[in-house]
């Protein structure tokens, strides 16, 4: 029986990347369906995906956390440079990999956000128009409802 072989140091660097790329490729799926779910409105699935979109980032910052203390205070450059051939261009590569999910992360995030964005001006501009046509007299009613005081009275001219 052969003893089971030892992982080198740098091993655990290399894991961690990949659980760090392998967790953004997540939110991506995530941010994709969250923009569908707002897309459609559907308030139900768009509050699962959330909380998925947190487990998530609680999970991203548990990795980062172990990978800055496999770092050492060492930039990530320095770590892969100290690593040999194969691993160094794995490493690299995992590396540019993150780099470019968390762009495209961002990209679609910031387009989710907009769309939320143009969702709410709809419904506020819904609202005033609903409020328009409730309310005949829009000087006389406030944006609540609500009833503002009169400016002047007419009198009669008997009084």
């Amino acid at each position: 029986m052969s003893a089971p072989a030892s992982r080198p140091p740098h091993a655990p660097l290399q894991a961690v990347l990949r659980d760090v790329h392998a967790t953004l490729g997540e939110l991506l799926l995530a941010a994709d369906e969250q923009y569908a779910a707002a897309a459609a409105g559907d308030h139900h699935r768009l509050e699962a995906i959330t909380g998925r979109q947190e487990r998530l980032a609680a999970q991203l910052e548990r990795f980062e956390r172990k990978r800055l203390a496999l770092l050492a205070g060492r930039p990530l450059t320095q770590a892969i440079a100290a690593l040999p051939g194969p691993e160094a261009q794995q490493a690299t590569t995992l590396s540019t990999q993150i780099g470019q999910t968390v762009r495209e992360l961002e990209q679609r995030h910031a387009r989710s956000a907009s769309l939320l964005r143009r969702s709410a001006e709809l419904a506020n501009q819904t609202l005033e128009f609903f409020q328009r046509l409730v309310c005949a007299d829009p000087q006389a009613y406030g944006r609540a409802g609500r009833r503002r005081p009169a400016g002047s009275l007419l009198v009669d001219s008997r009084a």
